[in-house]
């Protein structure tokens, strides 16, 4: 099927969609667990060079539960797809699936409740949607 193809070749395309979903999940939920923790700590967003006034469109007076869902949500579904990629958990694509969803969703949300204000937010949107696009690729065939 695949003659001609040097194995070296054959084995990088076929773990590449791994290897970018370990890197990508585990740096985005790195990230998000430091969002997170800033806002809890800091619940008027100071830490993270927030006013409160931006939260004047959403339900939240402070950045205390949006800091919560973020680190436990978001980075925890993160950290849990990256961990069963690194494992090779036969059901990591379904997993990374979900994680993706979750951050395109989290981003989604916080556009609709306080406006597109960071360029962060278009870009964390495609990061959702390619990291749930791989995991598809990656999910056990049925």
């Amino acid at each position: 099927m695949y003659e001609g193809v040097p194995h070296f070749k054959l084995t990088f395309l076929m773990r590449w969609p791994r290897l970018t979903l370990v890197i990508t999940e585990a740096f985005v939920a790195l990230s998000a667990f430091a969002a997170g923790a800033m806002f809890m700590v800091e619940p008027s967003g100071r830490l993270m060079g927030m006013s409160e006034d931006t939260l004047a469109r959403s339900p939240f007076g402070s950045y205390l539960v949006p800091g919560i869902v973020l680190f436990v949500v978001v980075g925890g579904t993160l950290a849990t797809a990256a961990w069963a990629e690194m494992r090779r958990w036969p059901r990591a694509g379904w997993l990374s699936v979900v994680a993706g969803v979750v951050l395109a969703g989290w981003i989604a949300v916080q556009v609709a409740m306080i406006g597109l204000g960071h360029p962060m937010q278009p870009s964390l949107l495609v990061v959702g949607v390619v990291i749930a696009r791989l995991g598809w690729r990656r999910r056990p065939k049925a």
